[in-house]
């Protein structure tokens, strides 16, 4: 029998006749079941949704001018908020203002193309390897090759050369995955940046270091937490010589992206982004909480097999959530901290440090934001050697290339059915700055 053959521009399995969720992931087949329509949004849900994005809106200001002054004025309200929920079409929007990486990214014009065109990555091979299982059920990831695909190498391959030390390492793909589901490829670089680098809260890249010497780190504060919170169950792991690294290395190094619920993902993301990885110790350990009884009764087989697959009841953001701010961890977590490193020595920087975390990120990127400087100084005075209408014609033409680019994060929401209006504040002030660089650019060249 003939084998076909299979071509690398293939596009692949196409999901065109298959229905998507809200978030663009292919619906299972048992998604049209009872308990799946019961769960469908009913039309007050719409409105009350609607209440929350317009109060959101007004806190964040357009595009985010009133986010820092809100924050300092009333923190405890932004606090209860986010852990609500941030509203989806504003989501990106607000994940680049809580994480810092608006910031860095103003702060280093032009580095993200310099990575991405003009660097070479020794992670290439590997991450071209990879992509293809990062989210393989979402439809903006399931093309061979496509925008999905093409935009999550783009990122990975940046940061790999961004920070040689870590480089690529399997799972950082779901997290940028996740961060290209709501906003562009250079928004989604830079907030990678941030979490790795610390922009807010404790930097994580010890994650991906050689040896995992955070995850090291996380699971010995974890298996301590599990062991002095929920004391039976704890017994019962070391029982059958259960330890957190056989089923809660994920949690850490994907923070719930990888196999939990996307919806859930989402809402212990905004929560991780504002408070930092607290939170994935929180639902963790609410996650053995409410289903210790059952997990007691299990054998080490079962109890592993359980373990990587909680049921869908449990699961529940509304219910899981709030047992998991109830349960106050900080204190502990920081002496564990202390003692593992009295232990192991420091795998990463610890919480004092944050405050100096601005000055390796500036070291980092400034050598890259020197060759980006130097190639825009080139082409500015190749453009003042042509003459005043060729270069406003020019000037005009990279205008309409780049505006496709501002605005393709809110097309591809809309592209999944989103019943949120766009934000026309932002994509107004995205439209004024070309004007605006528009007109200085022919300034420059009527007094040349």
């Amino acid at each position: 029998m003939e084998r076909k053959r299979v071509d690398d521009n293939d596009p692949g399995p196409t999901s065109s006749s298959r229905p998507v969720d809200r978030f663009g992931f292919i619906k299972s087949e048992n998604s049209n079941s009872p308990e799946a329509l019961k769960r469908s949004k009913s039309t007050f849900e719409f409105e009350r949704e609607e209440r929350r994005v317009r109060k959101w809106r007004k806190m964040i200001g357009a595009g985010g001018s009133d986010w820092k002054h809100y924050v300092r004025r009333k923190p405890h309200v932004v606090k209860r908020r986010v852990r609500k929920g941030i509203p989806d079409c504003l989501r990106g929007l607000v994940w680049q203002l809580i994480s810092g990486s608006r910031d860095l990214l103003l702060m280093n014009p032009g580095v993200y193309e310099q990575l991405v065109i003009y660097e070479t990555s020794a992670s290439e091979l590997d991450i071209i390897r990879d992509i293809s299982r990062t989210f393989p059920s979402h439809i903006f990831f399931q093309q061979r090759h496509g925008p999905g695909q093409r935009s999550l190498y783009n990122v990975l391959k940046a940061y790999s050369v961004y920070d040689r030390d870590v480089g690529y390492v399997q799972g950082m793909g779901f997290i940028a995955g996740l961060l290209l589901l709501y906003m562009s490829e250079e928004d989604a670089f830079w907030l990678l940046v941030a979490l790795l680098k610390g922009a807010v809260h404790a930097p994580m890249e010890g994650l991906y270091l050689s040896g995992l010497p955070l995850v090291q780190q996380y699971l010995f504060q974890f298996d301590h937490l599990v062991k002095e919170y929920l004391p039976k169950l704890g017994e019962h792991f070391t029982q059958e010589m259960i330890n957190p690294s056989m089923y809660a290395s994920q949690w850490f190094i994907t923070v719930f992206s990888y196999s939990f619920p996307f919806h859930l993902a989402l809402r212990i993301w905004d929560v991780f982004l504002y408070e930092g990885v607290k939170v994935v110790f929180r639902v963790g350990l609410a996650l053995l909480k409410s289903y210790q009884d059952e997990l007691v009764k299990l054998p080490f087989e079962k109890l592993i097999h359980a373990l990587r697959n909680f049921p869908e009841e449990v699961m529940d953001p509304d219910t899981l959530l709030p047992l998991a701010y109830s349960i106050k961890i900080s204190k502990r977590l920081e002496e564990l901290r202390l003692e593992y490193e009295n232990i192991h020595g420091k795998p990463g920087q610890s919480i004092e440090s944050r405050g100096k975390q601005k000055q390796p990120l500036e070291r980092n990127s400034s050598h890259l934001k020197k060759q980006a400087e130097k190639q825009n100084g080139e082409a500015i005075q190749g453009a003042h050697e042509k003459q005043n209408g060729e270069a406003i014609q020019g000037g005009d033409g990279h205008r309409k290339q780049l505006l496709p680019q501002m605005l393709r994060r809110y097309s591809h929401r809309r592209a999944l059915g989103e019943h949120e209006k766009l934000d026309g504040e932002a994509i107004q002030s995205d439209q004024e700055f070309l004007q605006r660089r528009d007109s200085q650019l022919m300034s420059r060249h009527a007094t040349s």
